[in-house]
């Protein structure tokens, strides 16, 4: 991260990268040993890049779609926790929004070394189960 990038714009970064389907973008935004809870609660934390890629091809890469709209913002110097309401859709046509929250840390090279997600893992499949 440069004295120019702030913790949110690395954040923000991020979830560009998911929105347009980046995934070696997204995968370099993060430390070589990053810890990942998403979401929180629900499934386990996975840490390191393979780990990463492994999240990306078998949570994210088989969507049709991920968007994020970030409504609030809030920063620390190396830290930012992003309220968004997430759009996804899958192959098939189902399709849900919800909303949640997530805190990114930044480490001192500037990448990614924790992302905490905090979203209702349950009731978004049963939302998107509900319309297959």
């Amino acid at each position: 991260m440069s004295d120019q990038t702030s913790p949110a714009q690395v954040a923000r970064a991020a979830m560009a990268a998911v929105q347009s389907g980046e995934r070696e973008t997204w995968l370099g935004l993060f430390a070589e040993d990053a810890r990942v809870e998403d979401p929180v609660g629900h499934l386990h934390p996975i840490e390191g890049r393979e780990a990463l890629a492994q999240f990306w091809d078998q949570g994210i890469a088989v969507l049709d779609s991920v968007g994020f709209e970030v409504t609030r913002e809030w920063e620390t110097a190396d830290e930012a926790m992003l309220l968004a309401t997430v759009t996804v859709s899958a192959p098939g046509g189902a399709s849900t929004s919800y909303d949640g929250t997530f805190n990114y840390a930044i480490g001192t090279e500037g990448t990614i070394s924790s992302l905490r997600a905090f979203w209702d893992l349950p009731a978004v499949g049963a939302a998107m189960s509900a319309q297959q």
